[in-house]
C-alpha cells in the first residue's frame, strides 16, 4: 500500500490577519510605527504610528483639555465621573420631601375646592390632625394655612389687629366686629396649639 500525503492549506483566521507594516508619521523618521497614539480629542479613535522615541515625545506634548476653557474642562470632568451618561438629582432630601408636602397641602386647587370646611378637613387629615369645625374657622379668619405653629399665629394676629382695632377705624361697628372674631379665632387656636405643643 502507497502512502498519499495529503497537503493540508491553512487559511488565516480573521484575528490571524497579517499585520501590516507601518512607517513612523513622524516627518524625517524611517523607523517602523508600532505605537498608537491618538490623532486629538475629537478623533479619538484616529491614531498616529510612532517608533518609540516619537511615541513618547507626542505623549509628553499631548493635552487632551486643549482649546477648552475653565468651565468646559470641568463639564468634561463632571461627565466624566458619571461615564458620560445623563443623571438626575436623587429625590429623598427630607427638606425638599417637607416643602413638597407643604407646597400639596396649601394647595388651593384641590378636588374639595368647593366645601372650604371639607377642604380644610382633608388638609388636617393628612397632617394627622384632629381640628374641630370652630378651629377651622378660625384658621379661616386668621387666613392661615396649614400647617401652621404658634409663631404663625402670632404674627398674623399682630398683623390683623394692627388693620382691624375700633381705635385705628374711628369705631367703625364691621371693622369692630371682624376684630371680635379675630380675637375670639385667635383664643381658640393659641389654645389648641398650646396644649399641643404641651
Amino acid at each position: 500500500m502507497s502512502k498519499f500525503k495529503i497537503n493540508i492549506v491553512k487559511n488565516s483566521l480573521s484575528w490571524e490577519s497579517k499585520r501590516s507594516v507601518y512607517i513612523c508619521d513622524h516627518f524625517d523618521c524611517k523607523e517602523i510605527g508600532r505605537f498608537r497614539a491618538p490623532k486629538s480629542r475629537i478623533k479619538i479613535n484616529e491614531y498616529f504610528m510612532f517608533c518609540l522615541k516619537h511615541v513618547k515625545e507626542y505623549n509628553k506634548s499631548w493635552d487632551f483639555y486643549k482649546g477648552l476653557n475653565v468651565d468646559q474642562i470641568e463639564l468634561s470632568m463632571r461627565k466624566d465621573t458619571v461615564w458620560d451618561r445623563p443623571s438626575w438629582p436623587l429625590n429623598g432630601n427630607p427638606n425638599s420631601i417637607v416643602d413638597q408636602i407643604k407646597d400639596f397641602l396649601n394647595n388651593d386647587y384641590s378636588l374639595f375646592e368647593k366645601d372650604k370646611d371639607l377642604q380644610g378637613f382633608l388638609k388636617n387629615k393628612l397632617i394627622d390632625e384632629k381640628l374641630t369645625k370652630e378651629e377651622n374657622n378660625s384658621i379661616n379668619i386668621l387666613q392661615l394655612t396649614l400647617p401652621i405653629s404658634i409663631d404663625e399665629i402670632k404674627k398674623k394676629y399682630k398683623k390683623l389687629v394692627k388693620i382691624f382695632h375700633p381705635d385705628v377705624n374711628d369705631n367703625n361697628k364691621e371693622a369692630e366686629k371682624k376684630f371680635k372674631e379675630i380675637s375670639e379665632a385667635y383664643k381658640i387656636l393659641l389654645k389648641k396649639f398650646l396644649n399641643k405643643s404641651k
